[in-house]
C-alpha cells in the first residue's frame, strides 16, 4: 500500500473564467485611494465648468444686470438640475440616462438602474463632447463646450492617468504603487493621455469641413443640385466619421487603460482601443455588461453603507434635540451666527460622503475598462493579463548609473553576478 497519496491541482478560476479580473477591478476601485483621487477629479472638473458657465452664460444687458446670453445655452445642461453644472454631492446618478432608448431601458424592472448608473456614469464625463455634436448649438455655446472639453481633458489627464495606472499594476502584479510613482508617470505622459481622445475627434470634424462647404453652396439653387450629384461622396465620408465616432465612444476609456498598462503613446493607444472594439464586438460587450453589472452592484453597497452611516447618524443625534430644532438643522435655511456655521461644516461633511458614492461610479469606469483592456489583449495579442510597463527609469527618467565594463576593475568585477 502506497504512503504517498497524489496531491490534488489547485483550480485558477481566473485562467478558466479570466473575466473574473473584473470582480477584482471593482475591489480596487471602492479602495479609498482611488475614490480621493476620482473625487478630486469630479470637483476640480465641476468647479472648472462652473467657472466657465459665470464667463460665458451671462452678460450684461442695458441696465447693467447679468442676463442670460443665449437661451439655448440652458439646455447644453440637459441632465442639470438648475441652470449651472451642479456639483458632485449635489447630484444622484439615478436621475440621468433619461432620454431616448435609455429611458425604455431603464425602466425596466432588474437592469434599468443598472442601465441608468452606467450610462450617466460615462455620460457625466463626456457632456461637454456631446454638446459639440448637438444641431442647436450657438458660437457662445461653442466656446462654452470647448473650454469645458479642453478642462476635462486637463483634469482627467491627470486624475484618469493616475486612476488607470494604479489599477494596470494592481491587477497585473497584485502590488500598490504611491500616489507619487503614479503622479510621475501621469505627468511624464500628460500630452499622450489628453490628445488621445481629440485625434479621433479631429479627424470627424476634418471629414465633416468639405460636407459643411457643400451645406454652404446649397444656400443656393444650384448647389441643391451639386449635393445631389455628390451625395453619395458624403455617405462616404459620413461613413469614415461614423466610424470614428463609434470606435471613439466605446474605446476611449481603454485609451487611458493602453497608456498606463504599456507606457506607450496616444497613437498606439487610439490603435489598440479601435482595433479591439471592431475586431472583438462580442468579446467587448460581454465584457462590458458583466463589469456595469458587477460595478452597480459595488455602487449599491458603498451606496447603502453610506446611507446607513448618515442616517444612524442622525439617529443618534436626534436622541438630544427636539424635533423641530431637527427639522431646522437638517432641512431648513440656517445661515446666521454659530449656528449657522455649524450647519454648513455638517452640510460639507456630508456633501464629502455623498461625492464618494459619486466618485465610485468615476472611478469604476476606469478601473472597469482597464480589465477590460486586459481581457480584450489577451483575445486580440495574445498577451498574458500579468504584464504591465515597469520600466522605473521611464517612469522617474532617471539614468543607468550601473558601471560598465570599461571603467570597473577586474578586481570589482570578479564578484559582480552580472559579470559572471
Amino acid at each position: 500500500m502506497s504512503t504517498h497519496s497524489e496531491a490534488k491541482p489547485v483550480r485558477d478560476w481566473q485562467e478558466i473564467f479570466p473575466w473574473l479580473i473584473l470582480f477584482r477591478s471593482v475591489r480596487v476601485a471602492i479602495g479609498f485611494r482611488l475614490l480621493l483621487l476620482a473625487a478630486l477629479g469630479l470637483v476640480g472638473m465641476v468647479a472648472g465648468w462652473r467657472l466657465c458657465w459665470n464667463l460665458v452664460a451671462y452678460v450684461p444687458d442695458a441696465t447693467g444686470v447679468s442676463v442670460l446670453a443665449d437661451p439655448a445655452l440652458i439646455q447644453l445642461g440637459a441632465r442639470h438640475d438648475g441652470t449651472v453644472p451642479p456639483w458632485p454631492w449635489e447630484i444622484s446618478y439615478r436621475s440621468f440616462g433619461d432620454q431616448g432608448v435609455l429611458a425604455s431601458l431603464s425602466g425596466l424592472d432588474y437592469i434599468g438602474p443598472i442601465v441608468g448608473t452606467a450610462a450617466a456614469t460615462a455620460a457625466e464625463l463626456t457632456l461637454p463632447f456631446q454638446m459639440l455634436f448637438r444641431q442647436d448649438l450657438t458660437y457662445r455655446g461653442l466656446a462654452y463646450a470647448l473650454v469645458c472639453c479642453a478642462w476635462a481633458l486637463i483634469i482627467w489627464g491627470y486624475f484618469g492617468a493616475m486612476i488607470t495606472r494604479i489599477v494596470a499594476v494592481k491587477l497585473t502584479q497584485d502590488e500598490i504603487i504611491s500616489f507619487k510613482k503614479a503622479g510621475n508617470f501621469a505627468r511624464q505622459r500628460c500630452a499622450s493621455y489628453m490628445s488621445a481622445p481629440v485625434i479621433p475627434l479631429l479627424g470627424i470634424f476634418g471629414l465633416g469641413i468639405p460636407i459643411a462647404l457643400l451645406g454652404l453652396v446649397s444656400n443656393f439653387d444650384f448647389g441643391v443640385l451639386i449635393a445631389g450629384v455628390l451625395w453619395p461622396l458624403v455617405l462616404c465620408l459620413g461613413f469614415m466619421m461614423a466610424i470614428l465616432l463609434l470606435g471613439l465612444i466605446f474605446g476611449w476609456p481603454m485609451m487611458y487603460a493602453t497608456i498606463s498598462t504599456e507606457g506607450t503613446d496616444a497613437f498606439d493607444a487610439i490603435s489598440r482601443s479601435y482595433a479591439y472594439v471592431f475586431q472583438r464586438p462580442f468579446h467587448y460587450l460581454f465584457y462590458v455588461v458583466i463589469a456595469t453589472i458587477v460595478g452597480s452592484l459595488g455602487w449599491v453597497m458603498i451606496h447603502g453603507i453610506i446611507d446607513i452611516l448618515v442616517y444612524s447618524t442622525h439617529w443618534s443625534f436626534d436622541w438630544g434635540l427636539s424635533s423641530e430644532r431637527s427639522i431646522q438643522l437638517f432641512y431648513g435655511d440656517m445661515r446666521e451666527g454659530a449656528a449657522g456655521w455649524g450647519c454648513n461644516l455638517i452640510r460639507f461633511w456630508q456633501g464629502f460622503l455623498r461625492t464618494l458614492t459619486t466618485a465610485f461610479a468615476v472611478g469604476f469606469l476606469f478601473s472597469g475598462m482597464t480589465a477590460v483592456y486586459l481581457l480584450l489583449r489577451r483575445h486580440v495579442d495574445g498577451v498574458e493579463i500579468e504584464e504591465v510597463n515597469l520600466d522605473e527609469a521611464t517612469e522617474h527618467g532617471l539614468p543607468d548609473l550601473s558601471p560598465t565594463d570599461a571603467t570597473t576593475s577586474p578586481a570589482e568585477g570578479q564578484g559582480t553576478p552580472r559579470e559572471q
